[in-house]
């Protein structure tokens, strides 16, 4: 099963928590308790959505954080991968930028290569047009092809 890293759901809940008033700065201490975060690891998630430029950083006793941009404008590759980095299903599915210039072994006689690489492509279509907005809002489109259980 596909699994998000702890850091990575806070900095999902730390964003909705700023997008429900966006033109507001929160520290991180306030984000931290109204959230039920852990303060010193969302800091740590709150210092690379910064670096990443999701959210924006203000010191002094106006202060605080706040997004970067509207909730409509982020996506959620754009959150997943400021705390993951690049995401891939597979090895196979790294792009030709990819630092760690690790290859499967097994690509030149996989048979699965093709498909698993069109899942992934299709997943990070998915996470790219699914935005803050729409997580904050809980109108997050999902259409499976499957009729709801009653």
């Amino acid at each position: 099963m596909l699994s998000l890293t702890r850091k990575t759901d806070y900095a999902l809940v730390a964003m909705a928590d700023l997008a429900d008033d966006p033109g507001r700065r929160m520290s991180s201490r306030e984000i931290a308790e109204r959230c039920g975060l852990p303060l010193p690891v969302l800091t740590n998630v709150l210092k690379q959505l910064t670096h990443m430029g999701l959210v924006t950083a203000m010191r002094g006793p106006h202060g605080g954080y706040r997004l970067a941009k509207p909730a409509e404008e982020i996506t959620l590759i754009d959150m997943i991968e400021a705390i993951e980095g690049t995401s891939r299903l597979t090895l196979c599915c790294q792009d030709s930028n990819d630092a760690d210039g690790k290859a499967c072994e097994m690509e030149s006689s996989c048979r699965v290569k093709s498909p698993v690489r069109k899942v992934h492509d299709g997943l990070r279509y998915y996470l790219s047009n699914v935005t803050l907005a729409q997580i904050v809002s809980d109108d997050v489109p999902v259409d499976l092809g499957v009729a709801a259980e009653a």
